[in-house]
């Protein structure tokens, strides 16, 4: 993503990954986020992984912004500077292709996994 992470503060907690498995995180950084023209500095975990998205905003966000989701509507309503309220709506198409990515990712990590269990057996 091209951020500088020498102001990452090192943590070596674990967080657990939307399939159930378990990632160390590398540290936390604190990082702007802008939306709609309202910015708010936001808390982030990093991990060493690789995964389709480059950043999940979580309630933190939502809190600071006074945000409102909806994932029927799939969109995230907050009042903007000038009190006017503002919309983020979801993508149906990024969506799909982030779902696409994801399945193709676990399935080539399953391979791997596959293929090294087979050449330990192998070769002992």
């Amino acid at each position: 993503m091209g951020i500088d992470l020498r102001n990452m503060k090192p943590s070596s907690r674990t967080l657990t990954r939307f399939n159930g498995a378990s990632e160390q995180m590398i540290g936390t950084i604190r990082l702007p986020v802008y939306a709609q023209g309202v910015s708010r500095t936001v808390k982030f975990s990093v991990i060493r992984a690789k995964t389709p998205y480059n950043a999940i905003l979580g309630t933190p966000w939502l809190h600071s912004m006074k945000a409102v989701p909806s994932t029927y509507h799939q969109c995230v309503k907050f009042s903007g500077k000038d009190g006017t309220i503002q919309t983020i709506r979801g993508d149906q198409q990024a969506a799909r292709e982030l779902l696409i990515a994801t399945v193709k990712m676990q399935q080539s990590l399953s391979l791997v996994n596959s293929v090294t269990k087979l050449t330990h057996k192998i070769h002992p």
